[in-house]
């Protein structure tokens, strides 16, 4: 593609979501959203205000990109469903990243390792553990859940630790013991997956064709509350 690729990035895994168009390496618009209600209701609008925002059609995007947990177990759902819908329709390519990696992604460069919590409920947390010093996240301990008590022992202690994510906000009395010799915590405004940052990784990764759509899935690291179906796959060595 000898143009700059259109792309279409959101991301469904938090209540807090949001919606992001660039141009290649350039942010035109990023909108984010608050679906407290649910994400049916605020996802479509979301998109509709960022393409026209960018002044662009659905049907100029070359590339979509979904965060595919984990996180919100409805809220997958619905994105996934959402951008398999415009893919297949416009035979796009659609890039899959997890929202841990997306919560990485906003400290690149950085000298200690990041580790990104979400809070699981149920008195867990997903974690897993990157290195940024390359720029993009490069996985250093898959995708896990744990009692955030047990997240040290869990990913080796590996410290120094940059440590962002709503599991830290919600087990900052338990986690902080983890930042020591120079770790730190991130500001509450990056407790978030950002959708500028999903587009951005998504321009480095190898595309899912519209043909294999059938392939992305969430990533469920435990099942959730609600019964799932028999044919889900669950992740290796997911807690719950």
């Amino acid at each position: 593609m000898s143009r700059k690729p259109l792309v279409l990035a959101f991301d469904t895994s938090h209540r807090k979501g949001g919606v992001a168009v660039s141009k290649g390496e350039e942010l035109v618009c990023e909108i984010p959203f608050d679906a407290a209600n649910t994400h049916s209701a605020t996802l479509m609008p979301s998109i509709d205000t960022a393409l026209k925002s960018a002044k662009a059609r659905i049907d100029e995007i070359d590339l979509f990109a979904v965060t595919i947990g984990p996180g919100s177990f409805t809220g997958l759902r619905i994105g996934l469903a959402t951008v398999k819908a415009f893919a297949a329709i416009r035979r796009r390519p659609i890039v899959p990243v997890t929202s841990l990696e997306v919560l990485a992604a906003a400290f690149p460069f950085a000298e200690h390792a990041v580790l990104p919590l979400i809070d699981a409920h149920k008195g867990e947390v997903y974690a897993a553990l990157y290195s940024t010093k390359q720029g993009l996240p490069e996985e250093l301990v898959a995708p896990f859940s744990s009692k955030p008590d047990a997240i040290g022992e869990a990913v080796g202690c590996r410290g120094p630790f940059i440590i962002c994510g709503t599991g830290f906000e919600r087990y900052e009395d338990v986690l902080s013991r983890l930042l020591v010799d120079g770790g730190m915590a991130a500001e509450v405004e990056r407790s978030v997956p950002s959708a500028s940052l999903l587009a951005r990784i998504a321009l480095e990764r190898e595309p899912v064709p519209y043909e294999n759509l059938f392939s992305i899935e969430p990533l469920y690291i435990r099942p959730p509350d609600a019964r799932l179906p028999a044919s889900t796959k669950l992740r290796e060595g997911g807690g719950g």
